[in-house]
């Protein structure tokens, strides 16, 4: 079975950091510099409800007439992020995110965040495809 016919649980990193909408900004950022990330799923009472990813942060912090400690988790973050089901097909997943130019898919299962796939994720199944 070649990769692009697996479903994106082959693939993803199941071990997902999250953070809640109470978190602060500078919470978020600790946490995705000390396990080496770029997108954390926000959850409100552990419901999906958003996306923080990096970018978000660099983007608020290049603000210099915004105080980045005052700044929500909410007021940052992604409201809609790119949502997928374990069993999606990973081809399809990433021509989508191809196509709408996302960094990641937050894969959830019954409601509850089970992984994420990352560009990351992509190159990885990329180089183990060629190899």
């Amino acid at each position: 079975m070649s990769s692009s016919d697996r479903p994106i649980r082959d693939f993803m990193t199941p071990s997902v950091h999250t953070i809640s909408m109470e978190s602060t900004l500078p919470e978020a950022r600790n946490l995705m510099q000390e396990h080496g990330i770029r997108h954390l799923p926000v959850l409100d009472e552990g419901k999906l409800v958003g996306l923080l990813s990096d970018r978000d942060l660099a983007r608020l912090e290049g603000f210099p007439m915004v105080d980045f400690n005052l700044v929500s988790v909410p007021d940052a973050m992604s409201e809609q992020p790119y949502v997928v089901s374990p069993d999606t097909a990973a081809l399809e997943v990433v021509r989508t995110m191809r196509d709408q130019r996302y960094g990641s898919a937050i894969v959830t299962e019954a409601g509850k965040v089970v992984g994420v796939f990352t560009t990351t994720d992509a190159l990885r199944a990329l180089a183990d495809e060629w190899s």
